[in-house]
């Protein structure tokens, strides 16, 4: 039985101070596709935000444990096969902006804080 996918390809990656910018692409074949949902897949708003977290820890110096999310917008549906530019911005290195787009498509943005410990 195959590996399902749970990240997008990267396909490009820009970095400068505490900003990332990547390149995506959604492959089909990622295991949250599966039931959600039947004859309409669609990447779950969850998933972007996992996304979110677990490409900028590599990248940047984002410190503590996810506490909470500011000001969620989820303004498109992320189908199988999309490509995506995902913006990553570190503030007081506590708090990640995001922002998935495409041109001058939005799908998504929000602001990821993270506790100290």
């Amino acid at each position: 039985m195959p590996t399902m996918r749970l990240l997008p390809e990267i396909l490009g990656e820009r970095r400068e101070a505490n900003r990332v910018e990547l390149s995506l692409h959604v492959p089909a074949d990622l295991v949250y596709f599966e039931g959600h949902f039947p004859g309409l897949p669609i990447l779950p708003g969850v998933v972007q935000i996992d996304w979110s977290i677990k490409l900028a820890r590599p990248r940047l110096p984002v410190r503590g444990e996810f506490a909470a999310a500011e000001n969620l917008k989820f303004l498109s549906i992320v189908a199988p096969g999309a490509r995506l530019m995902l913006l990553l911005d570190l503030a007081a290195d506590t708090r990640l902006g995001f922002n998935y787009f495409f041109g001058n498509k939005k799908f998504s943005s929000g602001t990821l804080l993270f506790g100290v410990p």
